[in-house]
């Protein structure tokens, strides 16, 4: 059975310090083996002390790249926007180079054309990630897929995690890089893009923070491998470190 390594902590003060502190030592040390260090974020309601801190670390933040697990397909200034939260609590409060920032959606697609959100997105995740001698071994891929350093997760109440929803065809997607989301149960019902699981398995380091009894149950459950329903135990990387964070 896959075990994943749950941490426990006192709060969500707690988590968020150990989360803050995991970034920077996955940070300091892509930079140093491959000259740039390549993060995807997650939205919610947790995250945001974990930005803040985040903020505070001493991390080289020119070569540091800032993507997203998924996002709704709101405007960038939206509150429902994944990308407010992480510019308002992390990116403004840092020197990171524009250029270094790669969000979803395209603001030069309509955000109501979905499937070109998701093709524009992935074209995007393969121009940067494949090319040849950009720092990373084989062009950045593993398996024909972007390896990020790091990866950010979230879990809802219902298992999802990123965008992957229970139940939805998406979960078994094994080619594509970025999908679009329509899922009316999800909250708010928007059409949103996610990274596929095929993305978040090629990962170096991916980690789950959450927070409050209920996701510390849920944590625990999808731990012991109690709840292979929820799309969040679905997330093995192949040749990477898994960890919760709960507090």
């Amino acid at each position: 059975m896959y075990a994943p390594d749950l941490r426990s902590f006192p709060d969500a003060e707690a988590a968020a310090r150990a989360a803050a502190l995991l970034v920077s030592e996955a940070a300091a040390r892509a930079v140093a083996e491959r000259g740039r260090f390549t993060l995807a974020l997650s939205g919610g309601s947790t995250p945001g002390r974990f930005f803040e801190l985040l903020a505070q670390e001493p991390m080289d933040w020119d070569r540091t790249h800032v993507f997203w697990a998924d996002e709704r397909l709101v405007p960038a200034d939206s509150p429902e926007s994944n990308q407010r939260l992480a510019r308002e609590r992390l990116i403004g409060r840092v020197s990171l180079p524009p250029g270094n920032v790669h969000p979803m959606p395209s603001p030069d697609i309509p955000l109501e054309d979905a499937e070109a959100q998701a093709q524009a997105h992935e074209a995007a995740l393969r121009a940067f990630f494949g090319k040849e001698g950009s720092g990373h071994p084989a062009g950045g891929l593993v398996a024909g897929f972007p390896r990020f350093d790091a990866v950010h997760l979230g879990v809802g109440g219902d298992g999802h995690t990123a965008s992957l929803f229970p139940g939805q065809a998406s979960l078994g997607e094994r080619l594509r890089w970025v999908l679009p989301v329509r899922y009316a149960v999800a909250s708010p019902p928007v059409a949103r893009l996610t990274l596929t699981l095929p993305v978040l398995d090629a990962a170096r380091e991916v980690f789950f923070l959450v927070s409050g009894a209920d996701k510390l149950a849920l944590a625990r459950a999808i731990a012991a491998g109690e709840r292979p329903d929820c799309p969040a135990s679905r997330v093995r990387p192949a040749s990477g470190s898994l960890c919760w964070l709960a507090g």
